[in-house]
């Protein structure tokens, strides 16, 4: 029991102590996806084979209304990041979890992401998303693309960061 309590805290401590170093740009895919998986709280996940010219594709379900998904897309042929992405579904209709009832998902992980990626750019990615703009930034370590399309039951939003 101590061994393994020893093991996470030095897990954890690994974790922590490389987490300033992804503002600077992406790790392997492999790292990426198990950093997350370990920071974020995700009751359905799954990863899509490589096929068709695409690498694996990491899905996480991050609630139990499907509305709220991270993406981690791998470069074909090889462990890199292609990129992070966070789609929400906001629904304008209760489809039987009520109106909103993933907003603190969303919060959560939105503001995960930039502090981990673009913290640099906190205040215009937080305006762009809730001001539902669609928009580009850029850092000199990322590309970051937000896309709100308005639908008559949902709203969707997209944030994509890419590495440079």
């Amino acid at each position: 029991m101590i061994i393994r309590v020893a093991v996470h805290i030095c897990l954890l401590l690994l974790l922590v102590s490389t987490t300033n170093s992804y503002a600077n740009g992406f790790q392997h895919y492999s790292q990426e996806v198990a950093y997350l998986k370990t920071m974020l709280d995700c009751p359905q996940e799954k990863i899509l084979s490589p096929a068709h010219g695409f690498g694996a594709l990491y899905i996480c379900n991050l609630n139990a209304s499907d509305s709220v998904k991270l993406f981690v897309s791998e470069e074909s042929s090889s462990d890199k990041v292609l990129n992070i992405g966070l789609l929400w579904n906001d629904w304008k209709t209760n489809v039987g979890y009520e109106i909103h009832s993933d907003l603190k998902e969303v919060e959560k992980t939105l503001n995960f992401l930039i502090d981990m990626y673009v913290p640099a750019r906190r205040e215009q990615i937080s305006k762009a998303f809730w001001d539902s703009r669609s928009v580009e930034f850029n850092t000199p370590e990322f590309s970051i693309y937000f896309s709100h399309k308005a639908g008559p039951q949902k709203d969707q939003r997209l944030i994509v960061i890419e590495e440079q």
